[in-house]
């Protein structure tokens, strides 16, 4: 079944070809016995239509032109409509640009002969479509913005515009100008070319000149403003924001009030303490004397004289504290010894509430860093054991004493 099925699919198609070529001929041949396709000329649109005798003048058949312009001519042998006076003036066959025979309209000129500048030769008006009466004033050639295919989208070559008279052509009629949305200070200040580029209108880098007055654009209506987690501040976006580009960057700490950057440095606003930062209830400035990294804080303020041990104690994180073999103190502050506060290295021996110079100036003492003159008790200068250096030098002036 599916065999014969297929046979009769193919006769069908057979059936409805065979149809087809014969109503092509019984067209070609208007209803008579001779086929016009086999002379080259298929008979389409007004041809098909037409008596024979209109083109086959005096029955002379062999000759008869097959170009266009071969009857629709002036003073041809052949009578058809000629071109009109009022028709493009070319040679180029009629075919170039009339690709229907049932009529002359629906013409399309290709433009590929034509020669750049000249489009005003045809475009007049009377041969074909001229400039409207609300088109821009100019001299320059209709190719200088129109491309041949169709008038829109055309494109103005602003080259060669003087900077500062867009609006002379951008003024709404008959080229687009400023909406009525537009930003209303730019719009009474600026010329179009100082924001927008001759591309597009978008995007458009609005000219940042006039410092302090931010706001008046950037209001979160005309242009974006201060987020709701913004820092709370009266102060101009150009006081903190030094980029016309990007929010990111600001930098907060111009004309900012000494000893109130907690205010701001909290944990919540703006970034504060770490969670093994120093203890202590002095400003950020105190010690942070940069405002733009936490980073070379310095914690020597001179109102916390004798408290250096209170930091230095070799356990509080990024402190130095006393070496192992650090002299030994009774309780002495670092700076009663240590009279620098950018280093270590530069101390004078205090030796207040020292009674026994045996701990450090006896050889059998461990070798403390410093100067230290050591001598053994006993065998130094008649001294007896037990003794101590006090019982003959002066203590902390001079050995020679």
């Amino acid at each position: 079944m599916k065999q014969i099925g297929r046979v009769l699919c193919i006769l069908f198609a057979m059936a409805l070809t065979f149809v087809s070529l014969q109503a092509i001929a019984e067209a070609q041949s208007g209803g008579r016995e001779f086929n016009h396709m086999t002379t080259g000329f298929p008979l389409s649109g007004g041809h098909a239509t037409a008596a024979c005798e209109t083109c086959h003048v005096g029955g002379v058949f062999k000759g008869t032109p097959k170009n266009c312009d071969g009857c629709h001519g002036i003073g041809k042998r052949v009578v058809a409509t000629p071109k009109s006076t009022s028709h493009i003036v070319t040679d180029a066959p009629c075919e170039s640009c009339h690709f229907n025979t049932a009529t002359f309209l629906g013409a399309r000129y290709n433009h590929s002969s034509a020669t750049p500048g000249q489009c005003a030769t045809c475009h007049n008006g009377r041969i074909a479509q001229t400039k409207p009466a609300n088109h821009k004033s100019t001299t320059a050639s209709c190719d200088s913005c129109h491309r041949s295919i169709a008038w829109r989208p055309a494109s103005w070559n602003h080259t060669g515009v003087v900077p500062g008279t867009c609006t002379t052509c951008h003024n709404g009629s008959p080229t687009i100008g400023k909406p009525g949305s537009h930003t209303t200070v730019a719009k009474a200040t600026y010329q179009c070319d100082e924001c927008h580029s001759f591309i597009g209108w978008i995007p458009a880098s609005y000219k940042h000149n006039i410092p302090g007055i931010c706001a008046n654009c950037h209001n979160g209506v005309t242009a974006i403003g201060k987020g709701s987690n913004h820092l709370a501040t009266t102060s101009a976006c150009d006081t903190c924001h030094k980029s016309t580009t990007t929010w990111l960057g600001a930098s907060a700490h111009t004309g900012n009030i000494a000893g109130i950057c907690g205010t701001c440095h909290n944990g919540t606003t703006a970034i504060g303490k770490g969670p093994n930062h120093i203890a202590t209830t002095s400003a950020c400035d105190t010690c942070h004397k940069s405002t733009t990294t936490w980073l070379g804080a310095s914690f020597h303020d001179a109102s916390v004289a004798g408290i250096c041990g209170t930091c230095h104690n070799g356990t509080t994180q990024g402190v130095v504290g006393r070496p192992p073999l650090h002299i030994p103190s009774t309780g002495n502050n670092c700076d009663l010894c240590h009279i620098s506060t950018s280093s270590f290295a530069t101390w004078k021996m205090n030796h207040s509430g020292i009674t026994t110079c045996n701990a450090c100036h006896a050889t059998s003492s461990p070798a403390y860093p410093g100067i230290s003159t050591r001598k053994t008790i006993g065998s130094h200068e008649n001294s007896k054991a037990g003794n101590d250096c006090v019982n003959c030098h002066n203590k902390g002036i001079s050995w020679a004493e």
